[in-house]
């Protein structure tokens, strides 16, 4: 199981193809969930990104890859000169935060 031919994808595939790996995609999703809920419910294994995967998650086995990927680049956008609601503002400092751990 995958995500479909978005993002990173390319990227992955080519990593995999060039050590050999030539895995057996199934079924395509962009949805984080239904992926983890399938791989839970046995049905498969998955390629997901970091961010989709809970870090204490204990009904999955997690298993890095190794050698690792390049770092992918993500980004937050917001319109220039906008001044954030709290919300907003907690929002991109979560995120700024959860950046910085994964980097680690």
């Amino acid at each position: 199981m995958r995500h479909p031919a978005i993002c990173h994808q390319a990227v992955v595939e080519a990593f995999l193809a060039a050590r050999g790996i030539r895995p057996q995609f199934v079924f395509r999703t962009e949805g984080n969930e239904a992926l983890l809920a399938m791989v839970r419910a046995g049905l498969g294994a998955a390629l997901a990104p970091r961010l989709a995967v809970l870090r204490h998650d204990e009904s999955l086995a997690l298993h890095e890859l190794t050698p690792g990927l390049p770092p992918r680049e993500i980004f937050l956008l917001w319109q220039a000169g906008r001044t954030h609601s709290p919300l907003a503002a907690h929002a991109i400092e979560l995120a700024r935060t959860a950046a910085a751990d994964l980097a680690g």
